[in-house]
Order: C-alpha cells, then structure tokens, then sequence
C-alpha cells in the first residue's frame, strides 16, 4: 500500500471518527437576573451601588473563529430586570476607538446581544429563535435617542428570527423602545442597555417563541448570548459554540430570580424634630412618582401632595401641621 492510500485511510477514518462522534458544544453557560425595583440610570457610568444588586459580572468570553480560545479583551456583564424590563451593563478594558459614523456598521467595534424568551419551551438547539440587538462602541458618550448626552439619534440593527440565523423573518414590530447608552474612551468603555418587555413583541408565524410582552415569572429561564465583534475580525462570545456563527445555538441560559417587596408603608410616626410634622415612609423605586393622601374616616380623601418622586429603596414624605387628638389615616399612591 503507498503513502498516499495510507493517507486517504487515515483521512477518511478521521472524517468516519467526526461523523459519528462530532465534537462537543460547549457547556451552557448560566446565569442569575437579579430582581431590582431600583433601576440603573441610563449614562454611561458605573455609578457606586448602581449595579450591585446584580450577580457577580459574567467574563470568560472565548473567540468564536478560533476554537474558543480566550479574548485578550477583558469584556464582562451584569443582568438585572424589574417590572418595567430588562437591564445590561457591559465593559471592556479596551482603549483604542474610532469615530462610528452613526450607521450599521459590524466592521466596527460593537456588541451583539441575543435573547429569546422561549415562550414555546424549544430544546436550546438547533435553529435560532431569538431578538438581534447590535449596540456599536465609538469613541466618546453616545446614546440610542438624542437627549442630553448626545444630539444625534443613532441607527440601532434591531432585528428578530424565527427558525433561522440571519434576517428579520419574525417581523419585530414598532414600537422598540430599548434605549442604550455608550460611552467610550481611553479609560475602557461602558455600554448600558434598557429593553421593556412591552418591545418583545414579535408575533409573526402564532406561537414561534419570542412574543412576551410583559415581566416574566420568578425562575423563568430564557436564552441569551452576547459577543462582540471587533474591528480586528475577532468574535469573542459568552457562551462558546463550534459554529462559525454566534446566533447559533446553544446560547446561555439565564434565570430571572430574587423578590419583589410588597408596596408598603413600613414606618409611621411624629417628627423627632417636629412635633407636629408626622413622617410616612414607604418602599420605593427610583424615579417613580407617588402621591400621599389623608383621611379622618377613610371615606373622603384629601391629597397632600401628587409629585413625590421615589428615591432608591425606600421614600419618606413629611406631613407638616398635622391634626393632632384626632383619629387620621394615610395612604401612599404608585401615579407613574
């Protein structure tokens, strides 16, 4: 037997090996979203406890197109919802940035995220299902609509799939509200992302998975990905598949976990300062507005005050010359 047969043999019983033992997929990736009734604030930055009741940043991002080896960029994430929608904080210590046009762009730096609510309870295999956001990083603060950060509206690649991984064949529907905010520079760089669950709302082809316009359930669990792809033609992503491709599956998985505290008032009582100032305080959300009201029989109700905005946690409105001797009632009001 020549060399070159003894070659085609060998070949031909790797190619044999590889058809009925294909190479694993990586392990699934998992991962918490943490319940927070405190919003981050869409800037750019990090602020201090802004992000902390998040779980501990996801890292390890692996090159897709070169068999999973690790990015030198260091790139990591953090998850957070409420009833409201979803949340995202991604950062990079890369420093080198260019001047983004404003237009789609995946020759430049910039971040994809997939997320499929699995409302159809699909295997996490085979074809992709799932919402396309492409978020691009340019040098300096940049934001999804014109607004004080920024004067320019931004194009935004906003697409959704059904059974296949490229197109808008789900037909994503208006509005898509989803904001970010990017802010680049030479200290690394800081994506902020807000999706309400009133923009998943592709309903194209009945039950195909991704229609969920509203909070999910305690301990759902959907699948995610994101990666971002590079000016240089890498393609680090979080959860690592063998396909030259990151929309496909698997994806990771996330969980939406924690607790939603009962709106309450938790404390009552006369000012220690002020004796006839009495304080109510309630749990609150930031940048919510509240309205207190006050009753002598619970039947007719006057209103205090229809503009409290809520601070982080908790809110505490103060009732100046309260009736005092007399049998009072209050009660607090979510307006907005």
């Amino acid at each position: 037997m020549n060399k070159k047969s003894i070659t085609q043999i060998f070949l031909l019983s790797i190619w044999f090996l590889l058809t009925i033992c294909p190479l694993a997929q990586a392990q699934i990736r998992t991962y918490e979203v943490v319940y927070s009734p405190s919003a981050p604030v869409l800037d750019g930055i990090r602020s201090p406890g802004e992000w902390d009741n998040a779980s501990e940043a996801a890292t390890d991002f692996k090159l897709l197109r070169t068999a999973g080896t690790p990015s030198s960029e260091k790139i990591q994430f953090q998850l957070l919802w409420n009833d409201d929608g979803f949340f995202m904080i991604a950062e990079t210590d890369n420093t080198s940035w260019g001047e983004w046009n404003g237009g789609v762009n995946f020759g430049f730096d910039d971040y994809n995220i997939f997320i499929d609510p699995n409302t159809d309870n699909e295997p996490n295999q085979s074809s992709f299902d799932g919402y396309h956001i492409a978020i691009w990083q340019t040098n300096g603060l940049i934001t999804r609509f014109a607004d004080e950060l920024d004067d320019q509206e931004r194009t935004t690649f906003l697409e959704a799939r059904h059974n296949g991984n490229f197109g808008n064949n789900a037909s994503w529907s208006a509005p898509r509200e989803l904001n970010w905010v990017s802010n680049h520079g030479d200290f690394g760089g800081v994506v902020e992302l807000f999706v309400p669950w009133t923009d998943f709302n592709a309903d194209e082809f009945g039950e195909n998975g991704l229609y969920h316009p509203e909070p999910p359930e305690f301990d759902e669990v959907w699948f995610f990905n994101i990666a971002k792809i590079s000016s240089a033609g890498a393609l680090p992503t979080w959860n690592w598949t063998s396909g030259q491709f990151f929309a496909q599956r698997p994806h990771g998985e996330i969980t939406f976990t924690g607790a939603k505290v009962p709106f309450i008032i938790t404390a009552f009582g006369e000012d220690p300062d002020n004796p006839t100032t009495n304080n109510i305080t309630w749990n609150s959300v930031a940048g919510k507005i509240y309205g207190v009201d006050f009753s002598t029989d619970m039947l007719e109700w006057e209103e205090l005050d229809d503009g409290i905005e809520g601070e982080a946690e908790q809110t505490t409105f103060s009732h100046e010359d309260a009736p005092k001797g007399k049998k009072g009632f209050y009660r607090v009001r979510l307006l907005e």
